[in-house]
């Protein structure tokens, strides 16, 4: 990896003055935005945080620079993309324009923000600083003394080097979740052409955490290479698992789908082929660039469809019974191993009998609800998946009714702690919703004896 390190000022930058690098070497270029960042996106907290800050420094050290930490830039025909630090240094010239700080002019013309998020962002954020010291502008003034405020510069000269760099510092510190880096991963592997049509489709599909989290068990939680997840505290081990499966360990090559084909031939030699759906298998392999970015929106498209927002007359008793689900107490760790059945389901078989396969894989998946005396932890999820893999049951049937039959053959059982006629428990007032939504007709104290007997026989045999 080649890379350069130099100390500058906020003036240095602003004034498109760098200094030589740590080893001598000039730095020339005009700072720039690649058209596959993500926008300016700082909000007031953001800028209140960090003129707040200033102020802390300069009343504590007044004598000491102030550090604005650093700023990753590759160096390339004439020019220094901005691979890490847009927020801050955009922010920079924003308070310089207001300032009418002369130097910052050769800056400002050569930044270019044609995101909408951007433009919206800038004129809010130009609005606030003038609403917020038009009464003070000589304290704006003092405060951001450019010539006091330091980063450290990192130039590398290929692009690669850029990013590995970039990836490497936001999985070892804390500031962007997973899916932001790996968005500038596959961005990057498309022609300059065609990036910002698709920097454009990621933007439009919002926050992905939800998806990429259902998406990651279905890819991990696998009997032939089952591979345990860190718990979603586990913050930086989260970013990590994100970046190398859906980033560092896609190939290259074009956009590839991989579904299920019914065929059947006829008896004069005849063939006729019917997919269940047009989109793409959740543990199929990927490629960097179009193909994991159509492979990530395909997803995200079912999640909202299918589980976030469902607007589906066409299967009302299917969408009654996901806003119902949505509700139950205390289920939010089977809810995430649910939602990752769910998009597993409908990614090979689409809406085929799915009201069907929803019951059934509810009494799979949340059998953890009753069968477990204490509560249902993050943890037993894993163990649970290891012992019970629902995953592969779906991924290994090439029909419904063969998917059907696994889910089936699962025994339901319910242990009978925390449901005396006297309690409530999050356990027994699980099992009162359930009893009450399929009907079941039990007593209170008949759920130790035919809870999963009268369940069982509801879903698993009267739905087929």
């Amino acid at each position: 990896m080649t890379v350069a390190v130099l100390t500058c000022s906020a003036a240095n930058l602003l004034q498109g003055q760098l200094p030589m690098t740590s080893n001598g070497q000039p730095v020339s270029g005009a700072l720039t935005i690649p058209e596959y960042q993500r926008p300016y996106r700082w909000q007031d907290q953001q800028l209140a945080q960090l003129l707040g800050d200033i102020a802390d420094h300069n009343k504590q050290t007044p004598e000491l620079p102030y550090y604005l930490g650093s700023l990753i830039l590759h160096q390339a025909n004439g020019k220094l993309n901005i691979i890490d630090g847009q927020q801050r240094v955009t922010t920079l010239a924003l308070i310089a324009c207001l300032l009418q700080w002369d130097d910052s002019q050769q800056l400002v013309s050569t930044l270019e923000y044609e995101h909408p998020i951007s433009q919206q962002q800038i004129k809010h954020n130009l609005k606030w600083l003038q609403d917020t010291f038009s009464a003070q502008p000589e304290y704006l003034q003092t405060l951001m003394d450019f010539q006091k405020l330091q980063f450290t510069v990192v130039i590398t000269q290929t692009e690669d080097d850029a990013y590995r760099f970039f990836e490497t510092q936001n999985t070892g510190g804390v500031r962007l979740g997973g899916p932001d880096i790996i968005k500038a991963h596959h961005l990057r592997a498309i022609d300059t052409l065609h990036q910002k049509t698709f920097a454009k489709q990621w933007e439009s599909l919002g926050k992905l955490d939800d998806t990429v989290s259902a998406l990651l068990k279905g890819r991990y939680w696998q009997r032939i290479n089952m591979r345990e997840l860190p718990s979603h505290q586990q913050k930086k081990q989260v970013r990590d698992t994100i970046v190398t499966e859906l980033a560092q360990q896609t190939g290259r090559g074009a956009d590839v789908s991989f579904v299920r084909v019914h065929r059947q031939v006829g008896l004069a030699g005849e063939v006729s082929q019917h997919l269940y759906q047009q989109g793409y298998e959740l543990r199929q392999p990927l490629n960097a660039g179009v193909n994991s970015i159509r492979y990530l929106s395909y997803f995200q498209s079912l999640y909202q469809h299918y589980w976030h927002k469902p607007d589906l007359p066409h299967l009302p008793g299917f969408q009654s019974f996901i806003a119902w689900l949505k509700e139950l107490e205390g289920c939010g760790y089977l809810e995430g191993l649910y939602k990752a059945c769910l998009l597993q389901y409908i990614s090979q078989f689409g809406e085929c009998q799915l009201e069907a396969a929803s019951k059934k894989l509810f009494r799979v998946v949340y059998s953890r609800r009753v069968s477990n005396q204490k509560a249902v932890r993050e943890n037993s999820v894993y163990a649970f998946v290891r012992e019970t893999p629902v995953l592969d049951w779906i991924a290994l049937s090439y029909t419904p009714e063969q998917c059907f039959a696994y889910l089936d053959k699962f025994k339901l059982t319910v242990d009978g702690n925390n449901l005396e006629p006297d309690k409530s428990s999050v356990k027994k007032r699980y099992m009162g919703k359930v009893n009450e939504f399929f009907e079941l007709n039990l007593a209170s104290e008949d759920y130790k004896q035919g809870f999963a007997q009268a369940l069982t026989v509801k879903v698993a045999g009267g739905l087929q």
